[in-house]
């Protein structure tokens, strides 16, 4: 074809017929150019297409990371709802010893119960594979884009109500006798339930005990005398009550970012083609 050209070129000068060896010459370049400008085309066209699969393996990941979260936010809510519930029934032993001393046994339990702690976590690995690539950008719809980055650069973890040093907690255990706390801990700990992909906590709904009678009253009698035990468990309740209504917030703000995940997959239905990432 080259060869065919220069044919034509060659031939033009040598009849001297300059006028038309200008306009060839002209057509040759538009011919060039418009091929050039067809090639980008085609490559904008390929790296819009891998860059729209990537979107929506990226959106798909999102999607799967904040279900997760949003099942363990429930979780962690429903747990320390039950530690609240504990907390409020034991700062009534203290105020009304004669009711605790009915049941002494399950009175340590509610006061045992009332100190569980679960650890606050987050799924974070999608977010950051995006921040640290730089691919936060892929995410076209903007409203969509910032609901996700500021969900996560928020990091509820972090949040000082959530994070609020637990005293009672430690009063409570180093006030009770080994031997006892091992008892209730034996049958009444924690409950370990596999959700989704992941694992999250619970407390028992009832539990029994076996504690020697006078052992199980005279700790009861010895626990609501201690006055800063029974300051630190006030200070509980208070912090429990800030953290459910945030955590409760939280979860709205995760069901609010499910409902727009799957709205954008709903009004994107595009194939991920494996072949087009590979190639990206």
């Amino acid at each position: 074809m080259l060869r065919f050209f220069r044919h034509i070129r060659q031939k033009l000068l040598t009849e001297n017929k300059i006028s038309t060896y200008l306009l060839y010459a002209v057509g040759e370049i538009l011919l060039v150019v418009i091929g050039i400008l067809l090639a980008l085309q085609v490559n904008n066209w390929n790296e819009n297409r891998r860059d729209r699969s990537l979107e929506a393996l990226y959106v798909e990941r999102l999607l799967e990371d904040i279900e997760e979260e949003e099942s363990y936010v429930k979780s962690f809510i429903e747990y320390n709802t039950r530690v609240s519930s504990f907390a409020n029934k034991a700062i009534q032993y203290f105020e009304n010893p004669s009711v605790a001393l009915d049941n002494p046994e399950q009175s340590l339990i509610d006061l045992y119960q009332a100190s569980q702690f679960s650890d606050a976590r987050t799924t974070t690995a999608t977010y950051k594979e995006l921040s640290s690539s730089g691919h936060l950008n892929l995410l076209q719809n903007y409203k969509l884009r910032r609901s996700i980055i500021s969900f996560y650069e928020l990091d509820w973890t972090k949040s000082v109500v959530v994070n609020i040093s637990n005293k009672y907690r430690e009063s409570l255990r180093s006030a009770i006798p080994t031997r006892i706390q091992e008892n209730i801990r034996n049958q009444c700990g924690d409950i370990y339930v596999k959700t989704r992909t992941s694992i999250s906590v619970e407390i028992p709904e009832t539990c029994q005990v076996e504690i020697e009678a006078n052992l199980a009253k005279t700790t009861l009698i010895e626990l609501l005398k201690n006055n800063e035990l029974r300051e630190d468990l006030n200070f509980l309740i208070g912090n429990m009550d800030s953290k459910l209504t945030y955590m409760n917030y939280v979860h709205e703000e995760l069901k609010e970012l499910i409902i727009q995940l799957k709205k954008w997959e709903n009004n994107n239905p595009i194939t991920v083609h494996q072949k087009d990432l590979n190639n990206s």
